[in-house]
């Protein structure tokens, strides 16, 4: 009864809580002059924006940064702790020029220029590079001369493909007909089919282009008369990377969804038994936390909020061309290099996949891309280490881990070991009714 009653008790605040919050009030709105800001973060261009709230921005030294002056509506949502822009709604550019100042003095007055992202690999699936000025205009213009060329050929493919259907039905009405037989080399050729463009580029807009080194400044807005606009004057912090390094992304054969980072060279990595795993090598830095994730998370007021004195690893580009060594006792035992692997999953009702080799000219790959690129360990138990050398050759600062990989008991052994107290139990408890049954025999006789 008494768990009937809680049951629906918990029910009842269930619905209480979702109708509540259903009929909550919306969040209040507030018309602020913000920057949106799009840092470099050593490995990609990022995404925030500086609300009323927001005194101190950071970015990352010799870098190009946007930063753009805009009217929005700001509100902020308790749910995530973080300020929201209603940029949909309510976006609208503040003109002026964007003033920055050191120690009280004048060192840049930016004006905005055109710029655009370009993504060499695909929007989906690539690093963005920053296009600036004439430049920016110039791709963008390419861009969309190649995506009309390629409607274009779309257009004749259809046109070509039509003509060569009809001309097979002709074939074939012939043969059908007087039982002619045409050699492969008499049958047409399909058309191919063009393929669209891979790269992208976003439309060219406007905003100001922050490049600075190290330091503290001021930036704020001014108008055509040289005022400030309200609620634009903030201070600007410029930061750099401590140290650079070669980190590891290590994709586990048996959970290839799960990867983990080994960022520090002093980092020792284990394995249970003989494992494979897979490996990427990324070019790294490390920055103070309390500024990268100001600097990626300004609408957050709590990012980066107790972290002054600590250092965060950020993996940037993948290091090109890179080949494992593998080492025992001081030697090398092998070396590997990046290839491409496909995921397929296991048939039948279990649920399961294996890692195969990605082979493009294989049938069973057709109209298919490999699931990732990696460098493939098999490892069996003992002690190693690894390091990455260059297309040259040359050894990477930084890159040396440390692998060890240790023998696993079989479980057989550690059930046996667990009985151990219990049948030492048994034979103590034996002895002492032994003991007492030979006592009282003695005291009977």
């Amino acid at each position: 009864m008494r768990n009937k009653v809680l049951c629906v008790s918990i029910l009842m605040l269930c619905v209480f809580t979702a109708f509540a919050s259903v009929h909550a009030a919306p969040p209040q709105r507030e018309k602020q002059n913000v920057y949106g800001i799009t840092p470099w973060t050593g490995k990609e261009y990022g995404g925030t924006f500086a609300p009323k709230g927001v005194d101190k921005m950071c970015l990352l030294a010799g870098t190009n940064n946007v930063i753009n002056t805009l009217e929005t509506e700001v509100y902020f949502w308790p749910i995530t702790n973080e300020y929201m822009a209603n940029w949909f709604e309510s976006k609208a550019v503040i003109d002026g020029r964007l003033q920055i100042l050191q120690d009280g003095k004048e060192v840049q007055l930016l004006d905005r220029q055109p710029y655009a992202h370009m993504y060499p690999e695909g929007f989906y699936g690539g690093i963005a590079q920053l296009l600036v000025g004439e430049e920016a205009e110039e791709k963008y213009q390419e861009y969309q001369d190649a995506i009309d060329n390629y409607w274009k050929a779309i257009v004749e493919y259809r046109e070509d493909y039509t003509a060569y259907e009809q001309r097979m039905g002709e074939i074939l009405q012939e043969v059908t007909e007087t039982g002619k037989t045409y050699s492969e080399d008499e049958l047409p050729t399909p058309p191919e089919q063009p393929e669209p463009p891979v790269w992208y580029v976003t439309g060219v807009t406007e905003a100001f282009i922050v490049n600075l080194p190290v330091g503290e400044y001021t930036v704020r807005t001014i108008d055509a008369e040289g005022n400030i606009v309200e609620g634009t004057e903030k201070k600007l912090k410029v930061f750099e990377k401590r140290r650079s390094g070669v980190g590891y992304q290590i994709i586990p054969e048996s959970k290839w969804t799960r990867p983990v980072q080994s960022d520090d060279a002093s980092q020792i990595m284990y394995l249970e038994g003989k494992r494979t795993m897979y490996l990427k090598a990324f070019h790294e830095a490390e920055y103070n936390q309390h500024d990268y994730l100001r600097m990626t998370s300004l609408e957050k007021p709590l990012a980066g909020k107790g972290a002054e004195s600590a250092y965060m690893w950020v993996h940037e580009e993948e290091v090109p061309d890179a080949k494992v060594q593998v080492l025992q006792a001081g030697e090398v035992i092998e070396e590997a290099e990046t290839k491409p692997y496909y995921v397929k999953q296991t048939s039948g009702y279990a649920l399961g996949y294996e890692i195969v080799d990605f082979d493009p000219d294989a049938d069973e790959f057709a109209g298919r891309r490999p699931s990732f690129e990696a460098i493939k360990l098999e490892l069996e138990p003992g002690s190693y280490q690894i390091r990455v050398v260059d297309a040259s050759g040359q050894v990477l600062h930084s890159s040396v881990r440390e692998i060890r990989s240790i023998n696993t008991v079989p479980m057989w052994q550690l059930v046996l070991l667990s009985l151990i107290p219990l049948v030492v139990g048994i034979i103590v408890v034996i002895r002492r009714r032994r003991g007492r049954m030979q006592a009282s025999k003695l005291v009977t006789a």
